[in-house]
């Protein structure tokens, strides 16, 4: 049983919540226990701040005796109540924090709406960069207050939307934020082994573990720098953390999650998406050098992962291994690859809340959709998208359909001129990503995502997508 707590929301955090309609409450109860049971405290501080500041709407609206109206129980019964009688929790009348995603404005998915949208995601990208190169990691824009966590993996992440970002608007304050990222990068570079001759070096995060996952998004970035900016040392790194994830693979081509520094360390293949990141990483490069035993090594991984994830009762949502059958189909243009994409850009679609219109429309459950899952499988299903055009596959209308829904949902967790004045500082959270229609916190992660799938969506070719001129 949760316990009462003193403001856990503040009324300007309360009116920064979007309206939620009844069906969609009904939607959560049918699509997602585990995801209520999580949010449960969110709705509790929520529905506790509607039963003192909306008890005027409450009681207008309450249905049935006022039975125990004055004792807390009583408070948090009409509280839901009210909220499902007007289908809000906290909010002021007539002033929502963010448009609801069926506004129609959301629909506009051309390509100067998604570059505008990525380069004003990149703007708050480079407002949160500290003078080492670092970034602000976590925001939240009802108090003003930031995170000192941080993640590397993330923190890589972030320089290739930048790096993007500058390919694609030409501005280079993103590519100086970009480079002086990728300074801090550096300084998490580490030796393998007690040899200080070794070749390879790994990426350690900051909870002192060595992951597969940052070694493959250190790569994609810097591989991605040296597109613009080939400097001799970058190559250098970006060759010894080649090194790292070939001494990471494994015989069967599956790879070590993480270079176990410590015994508590995870063994063996524990994550979904770090195998893609080293594996495109590892493709990219050898663009650049020509090492055939990067590409060889992206082969066997590839097909290690097809192998296993077809033995699963159902596709895991890999995101990351679409982009690489992509990049290794460009470069070895073998059936399956394309095959495998394909049927996992399926399994995304089949996650997707496509019916109705409330504020779900093209995000992906179960549970509440978040802005993060929804970019980051919007990227993987733009790279399967251009697979299924590549070999007239018919089901690339509907994987393009599908994107154009999640841009759509994409679009409307931004932080925009007209949304963010519930904010306690305004012009702080504009251009970044929510969490969620119920969540206001801003991750940089949510931001690089979002700019990326945004900037990938705008190179589709005209009549692609709808909307993209």
């Amino acid at each position: 049983m949760l316990s009462h707590t003193q403001s856990d929301l503040s009324p300007a955090k309360a009116q920064i919540y979007k309206p939620i309609s009844s069906s969609v409450y009904t939607k959560l109860l049918d699509h997602s226990r585990f995801t209520i049971l999580a949010r449960s405290r969110e709705l509790y501080s929520r529905i506790d701040w509607c039963s003192i500041s909306k008890m005027p709407t409450i009681e207008k609206n309450r249905r049935g005796p006022k039975k125990g109206i004055d004792s807390w129980a009583g408070l948090m019964a009409a509280a839901l109540v009210g909220f499902i009688c007007t289908g809000t929790i906290g909010m002021q009348e007539n002033r929502p924090a963010t448009r609801s995603n069926t506004d129609r404005r959301f629909e506009n998915t051309s390509k100067a709406r998604l570059l505008a949208a990525a380069t004003a995601g990149g703007e708050y990208l480079v407002r949160m960069q500290r003078p080492d190169g670092s970034f602000i990691y976590s925001y939240d824009p009802v108090t003003d207050l930031s995170s000192n966590s941080n993640n590397i993996v993330r923190h890589a992440g972030t320089i290739l939307s930048l790096v993007d970002l500058y390919a694609a608007t030409g501005n280079r304050k993103f590519l100086k934020a970009a480079e002086k990222a990728a300074g801090f990068l550096e300084t998490r570079f580490r030796r393998y082994g007690e040899d200080r001759s070794s070749k390879a070096i790994y990426v350690l995060d900051f909870d002192h573990k060595a992951k597969l996952g940052a070694n493959g998004l250190a790569l994609i970035a810097l591989t991605r720098l040296a597109e613009f900016d080939l400097r001799p040392k970058r190559l250098r790194d970006a060759n010894a953390i080649a090194e790292m994830i070939l001494l990471m693979q494994r015989k069967d081509g599956g790879f070590e999650s993480y270079y176990r520094l410590h015994e508590e360390d995870p063994a063996g293949d524990v994550s979904l998406y770090y195998p893609g990141e080293a594996m495109l990483g590892l493709i990219r490069l050898y663009r650049i050098t020509g090492d055939a035993r990067f590409i060889e090594s992206a082969r066997r991984g590839a097909e290690y992962a097809i192998k296993s994830q077809r033995a699963l009762g159902s596709l895991p949502l890999d995101a990351w291994l679409v982009q690489a059958l992509e990049a290794l189909y460009s470069l070895n243009p073998k059936e399956e690859y394309a095959a495998h994409a394909i049927a996992l850009a399926e399994a995304m679609m089949a996650d997707q809340y496509r019916d109705g219109n409330d504020d779900f429309l093209g995000g992906f459950g179960p549970g509440i959709p978040r802005a993060t899952p929804a970019a980051s499988r919007c990227e993987g299903m733009l790279a399967a998208y251009r697979l299924a055009a590549a070999v007239n596959d018919g089901r690339a209308n509907g994987i393009m359909e599908a994107i154009g829904l999640s841009l759509r949902f994409q679009l409307s967790q931004q932080f925009t001129p007209e949304n963010a004045g519930s904010s306690k500082r305004p012009a702080r959270a504009l251009g970044g990503f929510r969490e969620s229609p119920t969540e206001a916190r801003i991750r940089i992660d949510f931001v690089q995502h979002n700019v990326c799938s945004l900037l990938g969506a705008a190179r589709v070719p005209a009549g692609g997508l709808k909307g993209v001129d």
